[in-house]
């Protein structure tokens, strides 16, 4: 299946009645990533667990970054904007992403009013990194161990394991005071460049088969359309228009790959109102025209 890849995360990270998943990564010959891990700016609702195990990665968060080196454990909160970028072929991590939602219980609890609702209202956060020399450190591992290994091996009441990890762990961390109110790693400047960068990217990935100008875009925020320009390449590397294609190239990926649909069809069915367009965009992107694409992908 060829992935949907959108800023904002649509895919669901395990499923309603179980949302948690543990993910290993490694990076070479014969991987998902040959040449080094990458992951292109996002955002989702879950909180997400890095583990470095071997290398050293360039870890983005709210456009601050961070070097990370072997042991090293960073957590991004959730709704926090990050990139991952690991230096050369030779890396491993491991991930643990789950929601938030976990924490929450019906009963309004010292648990409740102390801790989960705060978290879950952004008023609390965990840490962005706990390094080895931390006093916690062993204990924080070892809990990530647990979890990730049941996530991973999926073994009978894996669930029920994983769940009682995260709530061990965020009890632990809460009694470590490394429970904090959100820090300000990014200035208010760079706050609201964020906040317009993804109400922009969002309109986009949900209007990506409309029509869409840059006249619009610019009243979403509202801002001038050389402003909306400035920053989101700043933010970015690329115009908002140029996203807009890429969004719609990638959802022409993901319909090649997983139906049958005509090429003209797709082509609409992504925004694209010119076949011939289309075809020039996507050979321009993929290097091959969407005919060959989903050949290969068939011949897989």
């Amino acid at each position: 299946m060829y992935p949907d890849i959108t800023l904002k995360e649509a895919a669901v990270h395990g499923t309603r009645k179980n949302p948690l998943m543990s993910i290993h990564f490694t990076t070479g010959p014969g991987t998902g990533y040959p040449d080094h891990f990458f992951v292109e700016r996002h955002w989702h609702p879950d909180v997400e667990l890095i583990l470095v195990r071997k290398g050293v990665y360039l870890c983005e968060r709210n456009l601050e970054t961070w070097q990370l080196a072997e042991g090293d454990l960073v957590v991004i909160n959730s709704e926090e904007l990050h990139q991952l970028t690991g230096n050369g072929p030779d890396t491993v991590h491991d991930v643990v992403l789950f929601s938030p939602d976990l924490l929450d219980f019906a009963y309004l609890d010292e648990w409740q009013e102390k801790w989960s609702r705060p978290f879950l209202n952004h008023e609390l956060e965990f840490p962005f990194r706990l390094l080895p020399g931390h006093a916690a450190y062993p204990r924080v591992l070892e809990l990530f161990d647990r979890i990730l290994k049941a996530g991973l091996e999926k073994e009978e009441g894996w669930y029920m394991t994983c769940k009682l990890g995260i709530l061990e762990l965020f009890a632990f961390m809460a009694g470590q005071g490394l429970l904090v109110p959100p820090g300000k790693t990014a200035s208010s400047s760079d706050l609201r460049k964020i906040a317009h960068y993804k109400t922009i990217a969002g309109y986009i990935e949900e209007h990506f088969d409309e029509p869409v100008t840059l006249g619009q875009l610019s009243e979403v925020i509202p801002c001038s359309p050389n402003y909306l320009c400035r920053f989101f390449k700043e933010i970015a590397g690329l115009s908002p228009i140029q996203y807009l294609i890429n969004c719609r190239l990638e959802r022409a990926c993901a319909l090649l790959a997983n139906t049958t649909i005509p090429i003209l069809q797709v082509s609409l069915d992504c925004g694209f109102e010119n076949v011939s367009y289309f075809i020039r965009k996507f050979k321009e992107s993929k290097g091959c025209t969407p005919k060959e694409f989903r050949r290969k992908i068939q011949e897989a």
